[in-house]
């Protein structure tokens, strides 16, 4: 076979493998994670939802699931979660089916929940529609004993509408019935210090002996996450009680803080340690009806706002953020240059470092052993006969 021949196999066996690869197409490549952080103000998700939606279309991934919007919306997520839902709603459902019983022992359930919230400095507005909930159906059943306690409860917490006051005046406070026995016992908590609250109003902190009436009561107790609380009728034969606290936080409790906290679009670095506890290289950023694309090519790059004036958009724009992050992440991916940062630029002067060092003695030696070999190659063409010949070797 001629030197030709052998050239022309190569350059088949090239295209061959060439047209292969293109026939596979690009390798499948999964869609890029995209973190929406919601700074505000609260509308039940709907910014969200509308942010999600434009990123799904753009082939996109939002980070959802798990609890994690909430938590990049500020909303802490608890390990109690669960429970406290499935009690809220059956308790719900119990009391418009008007099955009191149920909905009492679910409420039941739900209020000591609800108390440990309070006293970590959680909001709860379920907690005055749950005693409610008990006030109602105790002066529907009868129970005067149950209604006086549930009424007494609901004032600590301010009332509820949904609790007439004619019926609520039927019920006076437990602390004005005259004659009532008081009891004095001591409370203990795991976490000394907790915060501690008895019957939705604070009494200060673990250890404390506390002076109770006689009677039903809920005391809950709360350190940071830690929670945990005590309920039953209080009785002169126990002087002492201890609340065990147990962690409540969430798997993203700490980025719903962190985001929590932030009052406003942080700094780069505050964003950064957000998207690396996501796993993300890219966020949208919501405040109001503004929006901002932010984000870097990976962990060794700056976290930037992506695309100067074309990364802040209105929400109603949404698709236009979303679709400048997909043409970013196609720039990433390709290796193309990035149009975020400036092109490095190298000097054409000489540098001085460069200027100032004497030229070694190899370099002289691979010039002249280039000049030798040069030379050879043209003496051996020369004495060839003008003929060639490729040798394959193999191993």
């Amino acid at each position: 076979m001629g030197a030709q021949q052998v050239f022309r196999a190569a350059a088949a066996g090239v295209v061959v493998l060439l047209a292969a690869i293109a026939a596979a197409g690009p390798a499948h490549r999964e869609r890029e994670r995209v973190a929406t952080i919601d700074l505000g103000p609260a509308d039940d998700g709907a910014a969200r939802r509308t942010l999600a939606k434009a990123l799904v279309a753009a082939g996109l991934d939002p980070i959802m699931g798990d609890g994690v919007e909430d938590a990049l919306a500020g909303i802490s997520g608890y390990r109690d979660d669960g429970a406290l839902a499935v009690d809220l709603a059956e308790a719900q459902h119990a009391f418009g089916e008007l099955k009191c019983s149920d909905a009492i022992a679910k409420a039941e359930q739900a209020v000591p929940l609800l108390a440990t919230r309070q006293a970590a400095g959680i909001v709860v507005p379920e907690l005055p529609r749950v005693l409610a909930y008990e006030v109602l159906c105790a002066d529907r059943t009868g129970d005067t004993d149950r209604a006086m306690l549930a009424a007494s409860r609901l004032r600590a917490v301010g009332g509820s509408p949904d609790v007439p006051a004619a019926v609520l005046d039927k019920y006076p406070d437990v602390d004005i019935v005259a004659g009532r026995d008081t009891v004095e016992i001591d409370v203990t908590a795991s976490e000394p210090g907790a915060a501690l609250w008895v019957d939705f109003a604070p009494v200060g902190t673990a250890p404390q002996h506390l002076v109770l009436s006689a009677g039903e009561h809920v005391i809950a107790a709360a350190a940071g996450t830690k929670r945990g609380y005590i309920a039953g009728t209080a009785t002169r034969k126990q002087k002492q009680v201890a609340i065990e606290l147990a962690d409540m936080a969430g798997k993203w409790s700490a980025i719903a803080t962190r985001v929590a906290g932030w009052h406003g679009v942080p700094p780069a670095g505050e964003l950064d340690a957000v998207l690396v506890a996501v796993n993300a290289r890219v966020a949208l950023v919501r405040q109001g009806d503004r929006v901002e694309v932010w984000g870097h090519a990976g962990k060794n790059e700056p976290l930037v706002r992506l695309g100067g004036t074309d990364g802040v958009r209105s929400l109603a724009e949404a698709d236009r953020a979303a679709a400048l992050v997909a043409d970013r992440v196609q720039s990433w991916d390709e290796h193309a240059p990035d149009p975020d940062r400036p092109l490095l630029t190298e000097s054409t002067m000489p540098r001085a470092a460069d200027m100032d060092q004497p030229t070694q003695w190899w370099v002289y030696a691979s010039i002249a052993g280039a000049v030798l070999a040069g030379a050879a190659v043209i003496y051996i063409h020369d004495t060839q006969n003008n003929q060639q010949q490729i040798v394959l070797h193999y191993p």
